[in-house]
Formats: structure tokens, C-alpha cells, sequence
């Protein structure tokens, strides 16, 4: 094999463990794979007061036609939308609507959410860079292009309800506050 067709498989290796990094182009139908969890437990704000965040993601962010789509770098699994199959592989899918949301699911949104961006959601836990620094709270500020639009203006019940969180002390009130909104 020549030293060109080698460079080039390095390259498409290194491709591919890029985007498994950032949660695209992920295999088994979108799921997060071992590899995703493994890095994004390490950046990630504690799961213990994740469920209610989720909830808001889910409200706000996880329609079929919004992240509530296997291909987008930050997907969001939930009652109302995409559903995480049973086995986490592609086959088993819970169904829709009458279903709460899963724990799995719960756990891969907050995994996609930590696996964005996983250095800077590390540097914003550390309080290292301040959290309007991430993508995830800049695009529904529409400080950053955001197809959804204007999602969590600044001081909104839901902008305080993710930074909290990224923060280490999620705000209760304003997560419920968010999701009481019509």
C-alpha cells in the first residue's frame, strides 16, 4: 500500500474519531455510543438535577423537526419526539407519547448536551469561561444562526434553568417556571 492510500485512511480515522467526539455522524441510529459517554462524563455537570433540565430540552428543543433528529450534532430523546430504541442499538423502539421518558434518555441528553462542545462545557464547568461562551446557550439566544429562533432570552425562567445547571445548582423554579410556559 502506498504512503499516499495510508495518509489517506489515517485521515479518515482521525475523521471518524472526530465526529464520534461531537456526537455526529454516529452509528446505530443516532444512540450515544461508549465512546461519547466516556468523554462526556468527565466534562459534564452532575446528573442528579439533570432529569428536570431534560425536561425543558425536550419541551423547547426536541421536536422531530428541531434536535429531535438522529443527525444533529445535539439531539434531544423524549416523550414527544425522537424515542431511543430499548437496546440502544436500533431495534426495540419505545413508543411515543404515552411513554415517559426513558432514564436512557434522560442520560443521552445530557450526554449530548455535555458532548457538544466537550472542552468548553469543561472549561465552563471548571468556571473557567463564563457559559455564554457555549453553543448550547449562545444559539437559543440567537447569539449564533439558530434555525429555531429566539428560544431562551437572557434572564428567561429557561436561559437560567440551563445555566444553572452548567453551574452546578440547578434552578428549580425557573425549570418549572420554563416548563409551564405555553
Amino acid at each position: 500500500m502506498s504512503a499516499r492510500a495510508d495518509r489517506r485512511r489515517i485521515a479518515a480515522a482521525l475523521l471518524v474519531g472526530a465526529s464520534a467526539l461531537v456526537g455526529v455522524g454516529v452509528a446505530m441510529g443516532g444512540c450515544i455510543t461508549d465512546a461519547e459517554r466516556a468523554i462526556t462524563k468527565s466534562n459534564c455537570p452532575p446528573a442528579g438535577d439533570f432529569p428536570i433540565v431534560s425536561q425543558v430540552f425536550e419541551r423547547r428543543c426536541g421536536t422531530l423537526d428541531c434536535h429531535g433528529d438522529s443527525q444533529r450534532p445535539f439531539r434531544v430523546f423524549g416523550r414527544s419526539g425522537l424515542r431511543m430504541p430499548e437496546d440502544g442499538i436500533g431495534g426495540g423502539f419505545v413508543s411515543g407519547g404515552m411513554v415517559e421518558t426513558t432514564d436512557a434518555e434522560i442520560d443521552a441528553n445530557r450526554h449530548s448536551a455535555c458532548g457538544l462542545e466537550p472542552e468548553r462545557m469543561a472549561n465552563a464547568v471548571a468556571g473557567e469561561i463564563a457559559v455564554t461562551e457555549l453553543t448550547l446557550v449562545r444559539k437559543p439566544r440567537l447569539l449564533e444562526a439558530h434555525k429555531g429562533g429566539l428560544v431562551t432570552p437572557k434572564d428567561s425562567p429557561g436561559y437560567r434553568c440551563l445555566t444553572s445547571w452548567i453551574q452546578g445548582t440547578v434552578d428549580h423554579d425557573a425549570c418549572v417556571a420554563e416548563l409551564q410556559k405555553p
